[in-house]
């Protein structure tokens, strides 16, 4: 029988925990989602978050403070990102000073650097599940604390420092039965993001400008980008619907009813779970070959991946995809769905988490 563990977790104080549906926390969604699978495999979990947080079958440690509700990815001034870490070095503190209470602490704090300074005052192992991409500036650093125990979530997410200690690389997982899956979509295409430039929204109205097909955009936007380069490219066939609430209706229609999902990132995303939450309706994907779209999309299989800012290969992935016989279509969208069953749930992915956290308990007590 296994040794039921004493986890504890953080990952930000954006939101409470878990994050509300009407806004972006990947991060926190991924925490969610492993300590709720861990919950129900019988373990004792602890999470550290924000004044409001609840979840069945955990303990919440609060300390007392709200969520302060400010993302530095619209507000860029520096006080924004100096409370944003100011919160997060906090929550670590007095986790690492409680950390005689917990067999094992897994952290999703966004840049690991936030975490490592305090790993030697911890009584207990650490975890980092690494949410970002390294920088080339934070060598130095990485060396320092070379031995800090690192998750990847792609193998892609390794190549900036390829000599530190990952111990895993655990891809996201989605529940898949509460995706519909949909064989026969709606006459659009779909891009589902934050829209932002690194997320390559102007490439994707573009592909739709160029490839003369439908584009529905969901995701929110700094209101002067929007209004500036997004809003005057709207019209009949290319169409923005903000915001849509995250496992809502209407999210998952969007998802199911698309035709394909464009994902024309500009930078080595370490995962999207955009692709893996269409897929898993059925709907296939076109990506460039960024990051870790060569190890989510199966080329001509799940979908087609593109050469890096060639609007002209993307456009011909659409057209291929529109122009398909409905048969290979339809074969295209099962494949879908198999793919995200075989590789990408959530059961597999808590799975390899609890593998890891007993591995890395027995080295520390050996």
């Amino acid at each position: 029988m296994k040794q039921k563990l004493k986890i504890a977790y953080y990952c930000s104080n954006r939101t409470i925990f878990p994050p509300p549906k009407n806004i972006i926390a990947a991060n926190a969604g991924v925490m969610l989602d492993i300590a709720k699978g861990m919950v129900k495999k019988g373990h004792d979990i602890t999470i550290y978050a924000s004044k409001g947080s609840a979840m069945k079958g955990a303990k919440i440690i609060d300390l007392g403070l709200p969520p302060h509700k400010l993302d530095y990815a619209y507000q860029s001034e520096e006080w924004v990102k100096d409370l944003h870490i100011a919160y997060r070095i906090t929550y670590i503190s007095e986790l690492i000073n409680n950390s005689d209470k917990y067999d094992l602490i897994h952290l999703h704090v966004g840049r690991v650097i936030f975490g490592e300074p305090f790993i030697k005052f911890a009584k207990c192992p650490v975890i980092f599940t690494i949410h970002e991409n390294f920088i080339p500036s934070f060598k130095p650093l990485m060396n320092f604390f070379k031995q800090s125990n690192l998750i990847s979530i792609s193998n892609s997410q390794r190549k900036t420092f390829p000599d530190i200690n990952y111990i895993s690389t655990i891809y996201h997982g989605v529940n898949v039965d509460d995706y519909p899956f949909n064989q026969t979509p709606q006459d659009y295409c779909l891009f589902m993001n934050r829209i932002s430039k690194e997320k390559g929204i102007e490439f994707a109205i573009k592909t739709a400008q160029r490839a003369k097909v439908n584009l529905n955009i969901y995701g929110p936007g700094e209101k002067n980008y929007l209004k500036k380069s997004i809003l005057p490219f709207t019209n009949k066939k290319i169409s923005y619907h903000g915001m849509v609430k995250k496992y809502s209706p209407e999210w998952f229609r969007a998802y199911s009813k698309a035709k394909v999902l464009l994902i024309p990132i500009q930078w080595n995303e370490p995962f999207g779970l955009v692709m893996i939450e269409a897929m898993a309706c059925g709907t296939p994907v076109i990506a460039f070959n960024r990051g870790s779209v060569p190890e989510i999309i199966k080329d001509g299989i799940t979908g087609f991946i593109c050469k890096p800012n060639n609007l002209n290969s993307m456009v011909q992935a659409v057209k291929k995809i529109y122009q398909m016989p409905e048969t290979e279509y339809k074969k295209m969208r099962y494949n879908c769905r198999k793919h995200v069953e075989e590789n990408f749930t959530i059961e597999k992915m808590v799975d390899n988490y609890e593998k890891v956290y007993y591995e890395i308990l027995k080295k520390h007590t050996n």
